[in-house]
């Protein structure tokens, strides 16, 4: 293996992965790219597996042994959102000191980043020293419900600590609120359009629900306040309903998007409350709630790390020292490590990238903040695995 230059290699291969496609609509989806960093970090001997979650999509797990003592990831999901409106977004152009592309900022400039700090501590000869393993988990799947970090945990690979590298701005992210989308599934009795009262229209009760959500029970959530996080929120995403004008409406849907705090819980009570002071008294109405598959299949609960955590502690003397703010933050989505540290992993979330830039045409990340990022990840992997 050549001496790696760091800082170009990470450029390098951030533009490698933006060019694999690797989101819902693309051939064998992570498949690609997860046999891609497979083959990238044997090159750099370092040992890595692909661990089968279905059919060709695979979880990537590449390891830096070291001693008995407590272990380290790196953690990024390989998956993106599809390209939608933005132009190119394969071409991984760098442009200005900018990388553009699909994922370049939602997280493949991260997983570049990791995977040259894996790297790099090979060729240090660091591996005879750590006091214990360092590892990469590239995961499938995060961004349509997260099997991939699911069968990661099942499978039994688990640390004492992992580093999360969604889009930051290079803070430290030690919480994030918890999702939980919530379907209403209402069935009224269909009519005549002409004649109404013979029916009990679905969709005109759905208008009562979300009336309900958007004002009393949005209130009650905004009362609700994390000193990082804020409030808990409820957003009303999708409403479907009924057949055709003359016909009353015998069922309707509506979908949810609930934000939980790190302390809430009986979310879906909750809903299931407000549902029935809204319908239990209408004859013919029945309804059922329900936690959608997109956060039912793996748990997507808060995330909150304690500010005095060791990782949390040793990332913001890492960040203070390379003058960058170490005021840990909460962010405003959910990651991979809400399920991770529910696993018992101590986890914070910091990567290069601004989270308003991610899904959209304008899916970018600074080279500056790749090259800073590696130095970061470098400065966590010593003060955790090769303490003075």
């Amino acid at each position: 293996m050549t001496k790696l230059d760091t800082i170009p290699e990470v450029l390098r291969l951030a533009q490698d992965l933006v060019s694999i496609e690797s989101h819902i609509d693309a051939p064998g989806r992570e498949a690609a790219i997860g046999r891609f960093l497979v083959n990238w970090f044997q090159e750099h001997d370092i040992e890595a597996e692909l661990q089968f979650v279905e059919g060709d999509r695979a979880n990537v797990v590449a390891r830096v042994p070291g001693g008995d003592g407590a272990s380290l990831m790196l953690n990024g999901h390989m998956d993106t959102v599809p390209a939608g409106d933005m132009q190119d977004a394969f071409a991984a152009r760098i442009h200005d000191g900018v990388l553009w592309g699909r994922g370049a900022c939602d997280m493949k400039g991260a997983i570049a980043a990791m995977a040259c700090v894996m790297a790099a501590m090979v060729q240090e000869d660091a591996s005879g020293h750590l006091t214990g393993d360092l590892l990469f988990t590239g995961t499938v799947g995060e961004e349509t419900g997260s099997i991939g970090v699911k069968a990661l945990i099942e499978a039994g690979v688990k640390t004492h600590y992992a580093v999360v590298g969604e889009p930051t701005s290079l803070r430290i992210g030690i919480a994030h609120k918890g999702a939980c989308f919530v379907r209403i599934s209402l069935t009224g009795r269909g009519a005549h359009g002409s004649c109404p009262d013979e029916g009990v229209n679905a969709v005109s009760h759905a208008s009562r629900i979300i009336q309900a959500l958007e004002t009393d029970f949005r209130s009650k959530l905004s009362k609700r306040i994390h000193p990082l996080l804020g409030p808990a929120t409820v957003s009303v995403g999708r409403i479907s309903g009924g057949t055709q004008p003359n016909i009353v409406a015998e069922q309707c849907l509506i979908d949810i998007d609930r934000r939980t705090l790190p302390d809430e819980d009986g979310t879906l009570e909750e809903i299931k409350a407000l549902v029935a002071g809204t319908c239990d008294l209408t004859t013919g109405l029945s309804w059922n709630v329900e936690e959608m598959p997109e956060t039912a299949i793996v748990l997507h609960g808060a995330l909150e790390t304690s500010p005095d955590a060791v990782l949390a502690k040793s990332a913001q003397q890492t960040c203070g020292q390379l003058g960058l703010s170490s005021d840990p933050i909460g962010v405003s989505y959910w990651t991979d490590g809400g399920h991770l540290a529910a696993s018992g992993i101590e986890t914070i979330v910091l990567g290069p990238g601004n989270i308003a830039n991610a899904h959209g045409p304008n899916d970018r990340v600074e080279t500056s903040e790749l090259a800073t990022s590696v130095t970061i990840y470098r400065g966590l992997v010593k003060r955790i695995l090769l303490p003075a």
